[in-house]
């Protein structure tokens, strides 16, 4: 007897394989912040001009194609020891007020607050260490802050003494996106205060837009950190959509069986 294959299996097994990977690329295609150098100081000018190597002056690392995702620099946790963050550059009419810090990813109203209003680029207080522990304790240079997360991943923030703009874009005014997240490629920078450094992959450039981002200028040059040893973590949104994923797939193996 000739094997006749069924075909209605076959067809559903390809749908639900499909219908996976639709959801996989799905989860990761938010969008991040469109960043102008209409002004001519806008980001890209900025890591330019601290870019020493390979290229002195012109960073390997391009700000709009190379963002991360909105969805995936929402979270964030520290390595190692901890997490190093180093003020680069303020440029901005508020920049004596505006403040930077973190939060917990379960209460934004939970934050610790990492640089104060005037603190400059090429002074001791325009670094920080930080770490977040696995049971939530924060301890910045090495002392406990005495605030406590729900856990160890922790939101970044941009505010005027208490957070205003969150990486969280959810909580923004419209959903806004304010801050930039880039990786680095291995470029040497030259940082205030701080000097040659190297803008590996687990080093990353966070940069902020201080006002509703619908009525700025867009450079995203207001607030310029470089922050070593953190890595972001995906929100409960994606991994969900990728766990459906899995299901897909799962259930195409059950058909096969």
């Amino acid at each position: 007897m000739e094997f006749v294959p069924n075909k209605g299996k076959n067809i559903m097994n390809m749908k639900l394989i499909v219908t996976a990977v639709a959801l996989a690329s799905w989860a990761g295609s938010a969008n991040a912040i469109f960043v102008s150098d209409a002004t001519g100081n806008g980001l890209q000018t900025v890591l330019d001009n601290i870019t020493v190597g390979p290229v002195a002056g012109d960073s390997s690392v391009d700000v709009n194609a190379d963002q991360i995702s909105d969805d995936s620099d929402t979270y964030w946790e520290t390595l190692g020891a901890g997490s190093a963050t180093t003020l680069v550059f303020e440029l901005a009419n508020k920049k004596n007020s505006n403040t930077f810090g973190i939060y917990d990813q379960a209460d934004p109203t939970n934050y610790v607050q990492l640089f104060a209003g005037g603190d400059s680029p090429d002074t001791p207080e325009a670094q920080r260490l930080l770490s977040v522990a696995g049971d939530g304790t924060v301890s910045i240079d090495g002392f406990d802050t005495g605030v406590q997360f729900s856990s160890s991943s922790f939101g970044l923030y941009l505010g005027r003494a208490e957070p205003l703009f969150y990486s969280d874009s959810s909580l923004n005014r419209a959903g806004a996106d304010q801050m930039a997240a880039l990786k680095g490629k291995g470029d040497t920078v030259n940082l205030a205060g701080l000097g040659e450094t190297t803008w590996d992959e687990n080093s990353h450039i966070i940069a902020w837009e201080d006002l509703a981002y619908d009525r700025s200028d867009r450079d995203v040059n207001d607030l310029v950190l470089f922050v070593s040893s953190i890595t972001n973590v995906p929100e409960p949104g994606t991994l969900a959509l990728l766990g459906l994923g899995l299901v897909g797939l799962g259930a195409a193996r059950r058909q096969k069986a």
